[in-house]
Protein backbone atom coordinates (compact mmCIF):
# COMPACT_ATOMS: atom_id res chain seq x y z
CA UNK A 1 0.00 0.00 0.00
CA UNK A 2 1.16 3.52 -0.56
CA UNK A 3 0.20 6.78 0.86
CA UNK A 4 1.29 10.13 -0.36
CA UNK A 5 0.27 13.66 0.70
CA UNK A 6 2.33 16.77 -0.25
CA UNK A 7 5.78 16.14 0.42
CA UNK A 8 5.29 12.92 3.19
CA UNK A 9 4.95 9.22 1.72
CA UNK A 10 4.40 5.70 3.41
CA UNK A 11 5.10 2.82 1.73
CA UNK A 12 3.45 -0.34 3.77
CA UNK A 13 2.88 -3.88 4.01
CA UNK A 14 0.06 -3.01 6.28
CA UNK A 15 -3.73 -0.83 5.91
CA UNK A 16 -2.83 2.57 6.26
CA UNK A 17 -6.02 4.75 7.20
CA UNK A 18 -6.98 8.30 7.54
CA UNK A 19 -8.44 8.23 11.58
CA UNK A 20 -8.61 11.89 11.37
CA UNK A 21 -8.38 14.74 9.34
CA UNK A 22 -9.22 17.99 10.91
CA UNK A 23 -8.14 21.25 9.34
CA UNK A 24 -4.85 20.84 7.98
CA UNK A 25 -4.00 18.30 10.24
CA UNK A 26 -3.84 14.55 9.36
CA UNK A 27 -3.84 11.19 11.55
CA UNK A 28 -2.92 8.26 9.86
CA UNK A 29 -3.12 4.76 11.34
CA UNK A 30 -1.09 1.83 10.47
CA UNK A 31 -2.23 -1.75 12.78
CA UNK A 32 0.91 -3.85 12.94
CA UNK A 33 -0.59 -7.12 14.90
CA UNK A 34 1.13 -6.39 18.00
CA UNK A 35 4.58 -7.53 16.98
CA UNK A 36 8.33 -6.52 17.54
CA UNK A 37 9.26 -3.83 15.44
CA UNK A 38 12.14 -3.02 14.22
CA UNK A 39 13.29 0.79 12.97
CA UNK A 40 15.79 1.38 10.93
CA UNK A 41 17.54 5.16 10.06
CA UNK A 42 19.34 5.72 6.86
CA UNK A 43 22.25 7.83 7.86
CA UNK A 44 22.63 6.92 11.95
CA UNK A 45 26.00 7.97 13.88
CA UNK A 46 28.53 5.26 13.57
CA UNK A 47 28.15 4.64 17.57
CA UNK A 48 24.27 3.39 16.91
CA UNK A 49 24.36 -0.23 14.99
CA UNK A 50 21.74 -0.91 13.12
CA UNK A 51 18.13 -0.72 14.59
CA UNK A 52 15.92 0.15 17.37
CA UNK A 53 14.15 -2.56 18.64
CA UNK A 54 10.47 -2.02 20.10
CA UNK A 55 8.35 -4.63 21.93
CA UNK A 56 4.67 -5.56 21.07
CA UNK A 57 3.52 -2.43 18.91
CA UNK A 58 0.39 -2.87 17.98
CA UNK A 59 -0.04 0.09 15.71
CA UNK A 60 1.60 3.35 14.75
CA UNK A 61 -0.09 6.81 14.71
CA UNK A 62 1.61 9.24 11.85
CA UNK A 63 0.46 12.95 12.77
CA UNK A 64 1.16 15.57 9.78
CA UNK A 65 -0.28 18.99 8.95
CA UNK A 66 -1.02 19.72 5.12
CA UNK A 67 0.57 23.12 5.92
CA UNK A 68 2.60 24.19 2.87
CA UNK A 69 6.63 24.10 4.58
CA UNK A 70 5.64 22.11 7.41
CA UNK A 71 7.20 18.69 6.92
CA UNK A 72 7.48 17.55 10.08
CA UNK A 73 5.47 14.52 11.41
CA UNK A 74 4.92 13.31 14.81
CA UNK A 75 5.31 9.20 15.26
CA UNK A 76 3.14 7.24 18.12
CA UNK A 77 4.22 3.54 18.79
CA UNK A 78 1.42 2.29 20.78
CA UNK A 79 0.48 -1.04 22.78
CA UNK A 80 -3.10 -0.41 22.93
CA UNK A 81 -6.05 1.30 20.69
CA UNK A 82 -5.54 4.53 22.90
CA UNK A 83 -2.92 6.99 21.81
CA UNK A 84 -2.18 7.40 26.19
CA UNK A 85 -0.83 4.23 25.41
CA UNK A 86 2.05 5.14 23.78
CA UNK A 87 5.34 3.25 24.15
CA UNK A 88 7.48 6.15 22.68
CA UNK A 89 6.57 8.90 20.44
CA UNK A 90 8.89 11.52 18.43
CA UNK A 91 9.29 13.95 15.50
CA UNK A 92 10.62 13.86 12.25
CA UNK A 93 11.55 15.85 9.07
CA UNK A 94 10.27 13.96 6.18
CA UNK A 95 10.98 16.33 3.95
CA UNK A 96 14.39 14.39 2.55
CA UNK A 97 12.94 10.69 4.08
CA UNK A 98 10.01 8.60 3.34
CA UNK A 99 8.86 5.80 5.82
CA UNK A 100 8.41 2.00 5.08
CA UNK A 101 6.65 -0.82 6.95
CA UNK A 102 7.53 -4.53 6.28
CA UNK A 103 5.90 -7.33 7.63
CA UNK A 104 8.74 -10.30 8.19
CA UNK A 105 7.95 -13.72 9.40
CA UNK A 106 9.15 -13.13 12.91
CA UNK A 107 9.00 -9.22 12.99
CA UNK A 108 8.03 -5.88 11.94
CA UNK A 109 10.15 -3.49 10.09
CA UNK A 110 9.99 0.23 9.62
CA UNK A 111 12.63 1.96 7.71
CA UNK A 112 13.36 5.80 7.18
CA UNK A 113 14.89 5.90 3.48
CA UNK A 114 16.34 8.76 1.63
CA UNK A 115 14.11 9.56 -1.25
Amino acid sequence: MKYENGNLLLISDFEIRVLREENDDIDLFIPIDMRILNLYIEGLPNYIKKRFQFSQVRSAIIRFSKKEGDEVCTIHLLNNIDLQSSIVNFEMDYSDYYIEFREKEYCNEMYFKKK
